[in-house]
């Protein structure tokens, strides 16, 4: 199927430009998907594999009948930590996303973030501010707060590949000789945490899938075939409801 691309040009509360993206299919959507790449992704065209995940992902979902909507992210520079303002940035610009193609929305509504994109998009549903939307998945997204949800959401997906790692200082020192070795929790372990601090003011149902062989954006670790983080994603954004 061909993909049609329109881009478009707004400007940030800062003055700063940036680009605004929607990809469709030939035929009238089905579905639309609001998607935000990671913080290593700031632009539209940007490169290396996660750019290319994002690529595929967007192509995937097109071919499923979906339209999907995609923005520049603000950049930061490599290696400085996300802070509350590049996440109140990030918010602003998902939630004018949605505001602008509300004419054009059709059919079921996801929103997908990957990584701290994801705690982006659960912070625009804690506002309220979208009334509805039907799915929601957070890729190698975890949560250490309750996330309360005010819009009305169907679905949580907390998506995250096995070999996404994390590591916990156990007693504060790290380095102070005797002091413990650092705990190490897969993401079946901290996947399940996460699921149980997001919770709603209207029921929802909130689950966990896990990516054989897949690191924190789903890239493969490991050699040999591995399953195709595009296709499932897809199937979970626009598998018929019910």
């Amino acid at each position: 199927m061909d993909v049609h691309r329109r881009t478009m040009w707004r400007r940030a509360p800062d003055g700063s430009g940036y680009r605004v993206r929607r990809s469709f299919p030939s035929r009238p959507p089905t579905a639309t998907v609001l998607l935000a790449g990671p913080s290593a992704v700031t632009a539209l065209d940007g490169d290396g594999t996660d750019a290319r995940l994002l690529t595929r992902l967007t192509d995937g979902l097109v071919a499923a009948g979906a339209q999907v909507l995609a923005c520049d992210m603000p950049a930061r520079e490599p290696g400085r930590l996300v802070d509350e303002g590049d996440e109140r940035a990030r918010v602003e610009r998902l939630e004018g996303l949605l505001r602008a193609h509300r004419h054009v929305a059709t059919g079921p509504v996801s929103l997908v973030g990957f990584s701290v994109s994801g705690l982006a998009v659960l912070r625009l549903l804690e506002t309220g501010r979208v009334p509805h939307v039907d799915r929601v998945l957070l890729v190698g997204t975890m949560l250490d707060e309750e996330a309360f949800i005010d819009t009305r959401v169907d679905s949580v997906d907390l998506v995250y590949g096995s070999l996404d790692l994390v590591g916990y200082l156990t007693d504060g020192e790290g380095e102070r000789p005797g002091s413990l070795p650092p705990a190490v929790l897969g993401p079946e372990m901290y996947g399940e945490w996460s699921a149980r601090r997001v919770v709603g003011r209207h029921p929802l149902t909130v689950r966990v899938q896990l990516l054989e062989g897949l690191g924190h954006t789903l890239q493969p670790l490991v050699p040999g075939p591995v399953r195709d983080p595009v296709a499932a994603l897809t199937e979970w954004t626009v598998r018929p409801s019910g």
